[in-house]
């Protein structure tokens, strides 16, 4: 085995945590995501959904934007889900 591979072996068993943790905040962010649109259109006023600082959304677009949001995180997920498992096939051989 020549010292390269080492070094790749090395690199990828330093990246699996680091992106295993970023993709289970990805998850539960998606989770706390719809749960504050689902909480906040029915009347939850201590939840505040803005656009841009000083903007605040309207409560009939909590959901929407919520899901948008939530479809975003699962996207950026499922990218991690596929690069978590690169890693890990390119460990083994």
């Amino acid at each position: 085995m020549n010292i390269k591979r080492i070094i790749h072996r090395f690199i990828y068993l330093l990246t699996i945590p680091v992106l295993y943790t970023l993709y289970i905040g990805l998850i539960i962010s998606t989770v706390i995501s719809m749960l504050a649109g689902i909480l906040r259109t029915f009347g939850v006023k201590l939840i505040k959904m803005s656009i841009w600082p000083g903007i605040d959304l309207p409560v009939a677009f909590s959901i929407p934007l919520a899901v948008i949001v939530s479809l975003l995180l699962i996207v950026g997920s499922l990218y991690l889900k596929r690069l978590i498992n690169f890693c890990i096939s390119n460990l083994r051989t």
